[in-house]
């Protein structure tokens, strides 16, 4: 029971916290009207410069349009004059002041800069990080941009150039003030004691109700995902210690082509659709289901199973279905959906939970390429468990040990002369009884792994010995890792500089992938193999990665559009749109486009009609152990 006093003493402390709040928040919101206050004041005079500087460079020069201000400013001495004039202007407190203007394909570009130091060229590109530059065009009217933080004050203030009532360029003044910062360090001391003084009160109450709430408290921040409101990652090891596998089923979900939405409507689309589709999922399944926000785009289900005769089959179909049956939209863009499912039904028959995982996480990557949208099963027993686990590291290795490596070559058909452009070696490993091996079902197991570089090894010897002697040109698969290798870089680089005719017809198809983070690392191996004579290929550009600007600075030869787009460019508007705006990107950057998984006369017409310059699929031959000659082709 507590005593009178307690409450008495409770109630004190209560009444002691909210009084020194309330004199806190007070002090803070007298130091942001101060603030606020010399924001005004500064700007003003600002807003006075820049209009002198207007009217000086308008009205006494006779400039109508925005073509008359580059015009006017093209000339170095006038741009001088006005450069010397505005770094007049430049002060402590006024650290740069730019003249800007959108060229016609809305990017911003330097006019003026009055920096004496690092000073930007004439029309040199001014990279927009900020959507203010974008207002002052459309609203003609001033904008600023804060800083968040206010230990200083640090503002960019837009003053837009009008003639004829049309911006034609935009005034950029960056001003800073050390003023806030002094204020601050006066008031710090006074603040500092009443946030102590509050703490320690607000402690003494706490510790009473602590430790009843505080489950419910944390709960939803530690273990809840903010973007979609599922669980997370941290919740799964929460239960993992005292998860009985026994009663539940573990499947893994991916959003099939996800990147593909973040590339053509951005990454708040992509959002939009994770928040969206984890509602659909969360609605399919039953409430004590568990729902997991894995990564990225990737889901975890662990449905329960309270009989092991339990058929769970049909609660992962109609996750399948509502996802692939639900229309997205995002600002009037209407977007369709699926998904991948691996499931383990057994999952306790693993030694631990990411054995488990990572069996369904297989089961997944066979899903995605069987052609996505479907559910994969591991049974005990199956025929996609034996497959699955017979074709592992040391299947390979063995395969390189016996000389069961070979390479088939697929036809890269030249749509303007008609002719074999190339052939794409593609890897197949001969199984011990005969049959030829796909490396679907070998390469995810080796990635990262020494075996999967022994194999690229392999595969270079084969195709450099086959094509050393001959005239026909010929591409190579390899991640961004092999091309890092250092076995292989010095395979390479012996290859090429004892043979520059076999470098001159080799092309490296590098696959497109988030793998490729360093940028600079890899535009300089592809400025070695350029140095060898050889090409360089983008390889299934347009599933997912995307980075258009690490493209260009790449400078690749070839653009391989992924065969997830071309596939379906007959019928789907949304996937031919995306592969037209992929080969102008392309023209534009001096990059030759070569689309695959052309599978019929309809997908051939319709590339030609967009101009891509090569193609290859089983509509015009289907990969062979030997070379094709021209005659073979378009054999269905």
């Amino acid at each position: 029971m507590v005593k009178a006093k307690e409450i008495f003493l409770f109630i004190m402390l209560f009444a002691l916290g909210v009084f020194f709040i309330y004199i806190y928040f007070y002090v803070k919101q007298t130091q942001e009207e101060i603030f606020i206050k010399m924001q005004e004041n500064k700007i003003e005079d600002v807003s006075y410069v820049l209009k002198n500087i207007e009217d000086a460079l308008l009205s006494k020069n006779s400039i109508l349009s925005k073509d008359d201000l580059i015009s006017h400013l093209s000339n170095k001495k006038n741009r001088t004059n006005y450069e010397e004039m505005i770094s007049l202007f430049i002060t402590p407190s006024i650290k740069y002041i730019y003249l800007l203007c959108k060229d016609q394909d809305e990017r911003f570009r330097f006019l003026l800069d009055a920096s004496k130091e690092d000073k930007a060229n004439f029309y040199q590109k001014f990279d927009v990080f900020n959507e203010e530059y974008a207002l002052a065009y459309q609203t003609s009217k001033p904008q600023i941009i804060k800083q968040q933080e206010m230990q200083n004050l640090y503002l960019t203030y837009l003053y837009p150039i009008k003639s004829a009532n049309e911006v034609i360029g935009v005034l950029s003044v960056d001003i800073t003030s050390d003023i806030q910062s002094d204020i601050l360090d006066l008031l710090r001391p006074l603040e500092t004691f009443f946030v102590i003084l509050i703490i320690f009160i607000f402690l003494l109450m706490l510790m009473t109700i602590l430790q009843i709430f505080h489950y419910f408290i944390t709960r939803k921040k530690i273990f809840t995902d903010p973007l979609t409101q599922i669980y997370n990652r941290n919740y799964l090891q929460e239960i993992s210690p005292r998860l009985n596998l026994n009663h539940y089923s573990l499947a893994m979900i991916d959003l099939d082509h996800f990147k593909v939405v973040n590339d053509v409507y951005g990454h708040k689309a992509g959002d939009a659709i994770l928040a969206k589709s984890s509602l659909i999922m969360k609605s399919s399944i039953r409430d004590n289901d568990i729902l997991i926000r894995y990564g990225g785009e990737e889901f975890m289900l662990l449905l329960y199973n309270r009989d092991s005769k339990d058929d769970l089959s049909e609660i992962y179909e109609r996750v399948r279905k509502n996802i692939s049956s639900h229309i997205f939209t995002y600002e009037k863009n209407k977007i369709e959906m699926q998904v991948s499912i691996g499931v383990h039904e057994n999952p306790a028959t693993e030694k631990d939970l990411n054995e488990a995982i990572k069996v369904a996480d297989k089961m997944l990557y066979i899903a995605k390429k069987e052609g996505r949208n479907r559910v994969i099963y591991h049974k005990d027993n199956s025929k996609s468990t034996k497959n699955l686990n017979s074709k592992d590291i040391y299947f390979v290795k063995r395969a390189i040990e016996e000389d069961r490596v070979l390479c088939y070559y697929q036809p890269i058909y030249e749509c303007k002369s008609g002719k074999i452009f190339k052939y794409e070696a593609l890897v197949r490993i001969i199984d011990t009884d005969g049959k030829i091996i796909a490396p679907i079902q070998f390469l995810p197991e080796l990635k990262h792994t020494n075996i999967h570089y022994k194999l690229t090894q392999r595969i270079l010897s084969i195709i450099f010995d086959k094509f050393k002697d001959s005239s026909e040109n010929v591409s190579i698969n390899m991640n961004f890792t092999d091309l890092i290798n250092k076995d292989i870089e010095t395979t390479l680089k012996n290859t090429f500089a004892s043979n520059p005719s076999l470098a001159s017809r080799v092309t490296i198809e590098v696959l497109e992938s988030d793998e490729i983070q360093n940028t600079a690392l890899f535009k300089e191996k592809v400025k070695l193999i350029h140095s060898y004579g050889a090409t360089v290929s983008i390889d299934d550009f347009g599933s997912g990665y995307s980075n258009f600007k690490s493209i260009l600075d790449i400078e690749a030869d070839f653009l391989k559009i992924d065969g997830s787009l071309v596939k379906n460019i007959a019928t789907n508007e949304k996937d031919f749109k995306v592969v037209k705006s992929i080969i102008a990107f392309a023209k534009e950057s001096n990059m030759k486009t070569i689309a695959e998984f052309v599978h019929s006369s309809e997908v051939y017409n319709k590339l030609s009609e967009l101009g891509v310059e090569y193609m290859q699929g089983y509509f015009i031959a289907k990969p062979c152990e030997r070379l094709l000659k021209e005659s073979e082709l378009f054999k269905g």
